[in-house]
């Protein structure tokens, strides 16, 4: 009996495999908080949300260990964009992760010459958790406000991608969405 358990487990483990039901371990997350319209709850997907600033001008996020603890870390937060980064534990400052893929357009103007995904996001740990997105990475334009508009546009497309890692959960407001 248990034998036949065991290779029942083992059969349902290497067919589930095989179908493509187990995904690669996403199990280090970071967040950027963000706002949302009050009554229903979509993220505002503009320059403000995703404002690139700082020298040299970065997109920010910041880890956190579950959704619960980035609620607890930033009370304050209407809604967080949430990035899964594979295989990213306990990361080394200059730790680097992709963000999004060639296969996910931008979907930004033209006219702040935005670059495809992937995206390389950075663990600095400046200050502690920080991860960013160089805003080379995010644009060949020169001015943060089209940088912020390119990632606006880009994490919208993310968001309301299936299988971007991308996704939108609640912080003080509970009906959190993309769309």
């Amino acid at each position: 009996m248990k034998i036949q358990l065991r290779n029942r487990i083992l059969s349902m483990s290497v067919a589930a495999l095989a179908f493509g039901a187990v995904s690669p371990a996403y199990a280090y997350s970071v967040y950027r908080s963000v706002t949302a319209n009050p009554a229903t709850g979509v993220v505002l997907w503009n320059k403000d949300n995703f404002g690139v600033s700082g020298n040299p001008p970065t997109l920010s996020f910041f880890y956190f260990e579950t959704d619960d603890a980035a609620r607890a870390g930033l009370p304050n937060a209407q809604c967080f964009v949430k990035v899964d980064l594979p295989d990213a534990d306990a990361p080394e400052p200059g730790a680097e992760a992709n963000v999004g893929n060639a296969d996910i357009p931008v979907n930004a103007q033209p006219g702040d010459l935005p670059k495809p995904f992937p995206w390389v996001i950075t663990f600095d740990n400046d200050p502690a958790g920080h991860w960013s997105i160089a805003r080379s990475q995010i644009t060949d334009a020169t001015t943060n406000a089209a940088a912020s508009r390119v990632a606006a546009s880009g994490f919208q497309s993310l968001a309301t991608t299936v299988g971007s890692y991308v996704g939108v959960i609640a912080g003080t407001l509970a009906t959190c969405a993309a769309q």
